[in-house]
């Protein structure tokens, strides 16, 4: 691996991106693969991610419709 590339992978890591298999998730609003841990709700004792605060924000309003 490249210097360059490897200089942006610890730049990216600082804000939270970590590209493991095991880091990612589904986002239960739109479907879309996302990290877990970047945005997040919780909502009886499970944390959700999601790809945008949209995503987000439509969770919120009714946790109970994406729930699993």
């Amino acid at each position: 691996m490249s210097d360059k590339i490897k200089s942006l992978l610890k730049k990216l890591r600082r804000f939270g991106y970590n590209a493991t298999p095991k880091s990612r998730t589904t986002d239960v609003v739109c479907n879309m693969k996302v990290n877990e841990g970047l945005i997040t709700s919780e909502y009886r004792n499970k944390i959700y991610s999601f790809c945008s605060e949209h995503c987000k924000a439509q969770f919120d309003v009714n946790p109970a419709q994406y729930a699993d």
